[in-house]
């Protein structure tokens, strides 16, 4: 028997094998297909995804084979209307990666890969589940070949068309525009320039097309929209590119096309006794917002402390109720947005100056709002706040970073987070704590023992005052905030 049988090696399987591994949880991976996937699909990694990474030991990896920079050209029709080039953000004491990254999937998903080996891992690639019984003790699951796995928990990570939802039966509520169809195809192109980034063309009629180079290839990313009767087949890209660019351009060398039809839909529970779902098997929904990838990397994140907290017996099942508590909401106010963006990126009918003043403006603004995508679990039930609003961060929201001293060598707040373990932060009193899965730190100014607040940044963001006491969370959401440390042993018991 393992103690997860996760079931999808995209980024959210991935991601959540590469957590459990790390703190020596049993878990097996499988894929369906016979090899790892070559399309690009995903295309952006935003800053929480990141933080999530590096906590994995990979976001370096992430930054080197990706791009940072947020150029777009936009055309209404074949005019070019204006250009969007956002500068990368410069990183600040409180957030390490201050930029979203553009880099395919299936490259993302070969960094994972690599890490998860790295670890002592593997995908166990053509290997389909066909059936699977759920109990009290554990999950029995059948694969094509024959084989029977055993399993204390099951993790769907099987994509929209989850076989592990449709066998649960809960209800993919929402809704398909089965006219709202797109072409997605990964080509080579000449006669379009590189250098200006992304482009954009929006016509008339609301169709799109969208052409982003990528990072460190001579390919490019190609989203159409589709005509009702379109094949998805590089004739109907090259007709699409033709027409809607107005240019004559050249495209060849097809490594990966598929057609994509607008869903916007989501369960109501992640978890079904020993069955959890995450990523694209609890929710889909448009492109647009670049939230596909990150919700599932995201939603792996929060899984896997909690699933080894209580495989390892550190923590009460009741736990992983709280990974639908404070996830569903998020993927609520996800789908909200994509539709959003979806819908506003077709122009009404008015001046052209009128559309370019306010959609450049919308776009940028939009940008800005990506790089600081943080969903925050203020309400959720691991949060409590015990303190008046000293500073402003609130328990729920992502610990920031800062520069520490710890035994006479600068650090950052960042590096002391990394692991399985919770972190415990007391302003100038020592926590009186004995327990194996804190690490505690008693923050002091500079020039006093303990760990010094090299820029008196910790006591600004965090309200420090003499006897704040901050818990952060293996996933780095801070989970308590309390004016003593003897706070810290209660909320500890509850979990």
């Amino acid at each position: 028997m393992t103690d997860v049988l996760i079931v999808g090696a995209g980024p959210t399987g991935l991601t959540l094998a590469c957590d459990l591994t790390r703190r020596g949880v049993a878990c097996r991976i499988i894929e369906q297909a016979a090899t790892p996937a070559a399309g690009s699909r995903g295309f952006t990694l935003k800053p929480r995804s990141l933080e999530a990474l590096d906590d994995l030991g990979v976001a370096d990896r992430i930054l080197a084979a990706g791009d940072v920079r947020g150029w777009l050209r936009f055309h209404l029709g074949t005019e070019p209307l204006f250009d969007l080039r956002l500068p990368p953000a410069p990183a600040d004491p409180s957030r390490p990666y201050p930029n979203t990254v553009a880099l395919p999937q299936w490259r993302t998903e070969s960094i994972l890969r690599d890490r998860l080996a790295e670890f002592g891992g593997k995908v166990e690639f053509g290997r389909r589940l066909t059936g699977f019984d759920a109990g009290d003790e554990g999950v029995t699951a059948t694969l094509e070949d024959g084989e029977r796995l055993h399993a204390r928990y099951l993790v769907a990570a099987d994509g929209g068309r989850s076989l592990v939802r449709r066998t649960l039966g809960l209800p993919f509520s929402g809704s398909t525009a089965e006219d709202t169809r797109a072409l997605i195809a990964d080509v080579r192109i000449d006669g379009l320039d590189r250098g200006s980034g992304t482009h954009l063309w929006v016509s008339a009629d609301g169709h799109m097309l969208v052409a982003r180079p990528i990072p460190h290839a001579d390919t490019w990313q190609v989203v159409t929209s589709l005509e009702p009767g379109d094949e998805g087949d590089l004739g109907t890209l090259r007709h699409a590119l033709t027409t809607r660019t107005g240019r004559d351009l050249q495209v060849y060398d097809p490594a990966w096309l598929s057609t994509w039809r607008y869903n916007l839909r989501m369960v109501e529970r992640y978890r079904v006794g020993r069955v959890l779902l995450a990523g694209d098997a609890a929710h889909v929904h448009s492109p647009f917002g670049g939230h596909g990838m990150n919700t599932g990397i995201q939603d792996a994140y929060n899984l896997g402390w909690k699933l080894a907290l209580v495989i390892q017996g550190a923590a009460r099942p009741e736990l992983l109720d709280s990974y639908e508590a404070e996830r569903l909401p998020v993927a609520r106010e996800i789908l909200a947005d994509s539709d959003r963006r979806m819908k506003g990126m077709v122009p009404p009918r008015v001046v052209r100056p009128l559309v370019r003043l306010i959609l450049k403006s919308v776009m940028a603004r939009q940008q800005r709002r990506t790089r600081h995508d943080h969903p925050v679990y203020r309400t959720g039930p691991l949060t409590r706040h015990l303190t008046g609003s000293h500073g402003r961060v609130r328990a729920g929201d992502v610990a920031p970073d800062a520069p520490v001293m710890l035994d006479g060598s600068e650090h950052r707040l960042s590096e002391l987070l990394r692991g399985p373990h919770f972190t415990a932060l007391a302003f100038g009193v020592a926590p009186d704590l004995a327990d194996p899965r804190v690490r505690a730190y008693t923050v002091v100014r500079p020039g006093r023992a303990g760990l010094a607040d090299t820029s008196g940044h910790l006591h600004r963001v965090y309200g420090g005052r003499e006897g704040t006491t901050v818990l952060i969370r293996p996933d780095g959401y801070v989970g308590l905030m309390a004016d003593s440390p003897a706070a810290l042993a209660d909320y500890l018991e509850r979990l």
